[in-house]
């Protein structure tokens, strides 16, 4: 490995950005193990304490894995490594609705793309079946939140990416924290409400049973747009 003697007051610092680096260009791949923390140490020029800190920190962040008795590795990508952050940073937004109703956008709209191109008749009986029970439920709408919620996690496993999926079920359970109250003041205060969004989870459903991804697309980011306005709205009276 071509480890740099390192002078700078940011020493664990820079010691990370080389140890990334390597992996990154392939030099250090999953699975390879790195030299011990003295022989790290004697490379870069520094202190053992310097380097232990900087495997610390690339450790918890999953990049590194310690084996207790046969040294330190570089492990494989996890989708864990990038929820469990992710979580994380969305919690600290959760007062930051905005933000948050943008990320399920950008999301939300990919993955009812790739739902249309890669939805098995699994994914299309379920689909079907939450459009009926939304049906039945529009006179009370009882059950909207619970039947949206499931529609669209429905669509976040026909993406048929993981990670994709784990993203999504993250921003899902994070905005439903914050948002169960105003969701229900919004369909109970606004007439047509709950007959507008079953209208527009059953357009989302025929393109996708159509294979139509543009169209999915489409009226994905329609749907969540004026949900987003909605809710924003709603958040700032409530505020």
């Amino acid at each position: 490995m071509d480890l740099k003697p390192i002078k700078s007051k940011r020493t664990t610092e820079i010691i990370l950005e080389q140890i990334k680096a390597l992996i990154i260009n392939g030099e250090l791949v999953p699975g390879d193990k790195l030299l011990t923390e003295n022989e790290l140490a004697e490379s870069f020029q520094v202190s053992r304490t310097s380097v232990r800190e900087a495997l610390a920190a690339l450790s918890l962040t999953g990049i590194l894995e310690v084996r207790q008795g046969e040294g330190i590795f570089v492990k494989s990508a996890s989708p864990n490594s990038v929820i469990e952050p992710l979580s994380f940073i969305l919690l600290l937004e959760k007062n930051e609705l905005q933000n948050i109703l943008e990320v399920r956008k950008a999301l939300e709209v990919e993955a009812a793309g790739l739902a249309s191109e890669r939805r098995d008749e699994g994914d299309l009986a379920q689909f079907k079946r939450l459009i009926e029970q939304m049906e039945k439920d529009l006179p009370k709408a009882e059950n909207s939140e619970k039947l949206d919620l499931e529609f669209h996690l429905t669509l976040a496993r026909a993406s048929k990416n993981p990670l994709l999926n784990r993203m999504m079920n993250t921003v899902q359970e994070i905005m439903g924290q914050t948002l169960r109250v105003t969701r229900a003041l919004w369909i109970a205060a606004t007439a047509g409400t709950a007959q507008r969004l079953f209208e527009e989870h059953q357009e989302i459903y025929e393109a996708i049973a159509s294979r139509d991804s543009e169209k999915a697309r489409k009226i994905t980011y329609e749907h969540l747009r004026k949900v987003e306005l909605e809710l924003v709205k709603l958040a700032k009276l409530k505020a």
